[in-house]
C-alpha cells in the first residue's frame, strides 16, 4: 500500500529471534520494491522476556522494559518521517481494540503521527486484499490464526523443528528452556498412548 503512495518507504520488522530462515523470504520480497528499506529491530516484547527469565536466565543487562509507544516515537525520530504506520487491527486482540479505539475519531491518526490504516479491517479482508494484489500470503504459525504473528509457544516450535531445523536452533539457543514445552507435549502424548493401549 506504502510502496505506490510514498517515494520512499522505511519498514521496521521487530524480531524475537534474529535471522530466522523463514522470515527471510518476506523480507527480501519487501526489498524489490524500488523505494523499500527494511530495517531490523529487537522486538519490545524481548525486554519484557530476557529481563524476566521468560524461558531463559534473566539478562542483567537489560534493565528497561519498552512500550509499544516508544518504538514508535524511536521510528519517528530516527527517519525524520513525521508519520508511522501500522498494520494493528482492532480484531488481533482486545488490547490492540482499545488502544485504536481512542483514535476512531480522527480516523485513526494520532497527534504523534501514527496511522492505522487497517484498523477496521477484519482478517477476511485483509486476505482478500493479498490474493486480489497477488501478494505473499502471510505465514502460518497456528492453524486458524492468521494475524498472529511469531511467539514462543508450543505451536511454533513444533512447527519449527519439523519444518525450519535452523530456526528452531536459534530459537533454542535465545530461549533455551522453552524446549520444556515440547517435554511436557510429548510426555502428555505418552501417558495418553500408555494409557489407551491399557485399556485394549
Amino acid at each position: 500500500m506504502l510502496a505506490g503512495m510514498f517515494p520512499k518507504v522505511i519498514c521496521y520488522y521487530m524480531y524475537l529471534i534474529p535471522d530466522l530462515d523463514h522470515v527471510k523470504p518476506f523480507i527480501k520480497w519487501a526489498e524489490g520494491y524500488g523505494n523499500v528499506t527494511i530495517r531490523q529491530i529487537p522486538h519490545y516484547q524481548l525486554d519484557a522476556f530476557l529481563k524476566n527469565g521468560f524461558f531463559c536466565d534473566p539478562d542483567p543487562d537489560v534493565t528497561r522494559v519498552r512500550r509499544v509507544g516508544e518504538v514508535e516515537q524511536m521510528v519517528r525520530e530516527e527517519t525524520g518521517i513525521p508519520y508511522a504506520f501500522s498494520g494493528m487491527k482492532g480484531v488481533d486482540g482486545y488490547m490492540k481494540r482499545m488502544r485504536l479505539k481512542r483514535f476512531a475519531k480522527t480516523g485513526y491518526v494520532t497527534e504523534k503521527g501514527m496511522v492505522y490504516p487497517l484498523a477496521e479491517w477484519t482478517n477476511k479482508e485483509v486476505m482478500q486484499y493479498i490474493e486480489y494484489r497477488n501478494l505473499p500470503k502471510p505465514f502460518i504459525y497456528k492453524k486458524g490464526e492468521v494475524s498472529q504473528g511469531f511467539g514462543i509457544n508450543l505451536e511454533t516450535l513444533l512447527l519449527m523443528r519439523k519444518d525450519f531445523p535452523g530456526d528452531y536452533d536459534k530459537i533454542m539457543s535465545v530461549f533455551p528452556y522453552s524446549e520444556k514445552l515440547i517435554f511436557d507435549y510429548e510426555e502428555q502424548n505418552k501417558a495418553g498412548r500408555d494409557e489407551r493401549g491399557s485399556q485394549e
